[in-house]
C-alpha cells in the first residue's frame, strides 16, 4: 500500500432530492493513505490518525 494515496471521498453521488443515504463508513485500512470525505464533502478525513469516519444520514 502507498501511504501517498489519497482519495476525495468513498461515495459520490448526486445531490439531488429524493438522494438519501445512511450508516455509512469510510476505512483507512491500517491507517495507510488518506480518504478525505466519507460521501461527496462531507464526513471528515480518514487516515492514520482518525482511521474509520461515519456519517449516519447524507444529506
Amino acid at each position: 500500500m502507498n501511504p501517498a494515496m489519497v482519495v476525495d471521498r468513498s461515495f459520490e453521488v448526486p445531490d439531488t432530492p429524493g438522494v438519501r443515504f445512511h450508516g455509512l463508513v469510510s476505512v483507512s485500512l491500517g491507517g495507510v493513505g488518506t480518504i478525505a470525505n466519507v460521501i461527496n464533502n462531507t464526513g471528515g478525513t480518514a487516515n492514520a490518525a482518525n482511521q474509520q469516519r461515519y456519517v449516519v444520514n447524507y444529506p
